[in-house]
C-alpha cells in the first residue's frame, strides 16, 4: 500500500464518524418559549422565522405542551405553535 493512501486511511479513522447537532426550526410568525432536553435539560426562547442548532441528539424540544424528539443530525419544526420531528 503506498504511503499516500495510509495516510489517508489514517486521517479517516481518526476523524470518527462525524455528528451533526439536532437543528430546530421555528416556521410561525411569532417567538415561542421552549424547553430542550439532551444531555441536560434548558428552558428558552426561540424567534419567529429562526433556525438554531440545539445540541448532540437524542433531543426533546416542548413548545406549548407539543414535545418531538429527534437524533443526531435531525431536525424539529416548529409550525402552528406545535413541534414536530422532520
Amino acid at each position: 500500500m503506498s504511503r499516500h493512501w495510509m495516510v489517508a486511511l489514517s486521517a479517516l479513522l481518526l476523524a470518527g464518524p462525524s455528528l451533526a447537532a439536532v437543528k430546530l426550526i421555528n416556521k410561525d410568525g411569532s417567538a415561542h418559549n421552549i424547553k430542550i432536553k439532551c444531555s441536560s435539560t434548558s428552558t428558552g426562547s426561540i424567534q419567529s422565522n429562526t433556525t438554531r442548532d440545539i445540541g448532540k441528539g437524542p433531543c426533546t424540544v416542548t413548545v406549548n405542551g407539543s414535545s418531538a424528539t429527534s437524533a443526531d443530525g435531525g431536525t424539529l419544526v416548529i409550525k402552528g405553535g406545535k413541534v414536530a420531528a422532520q
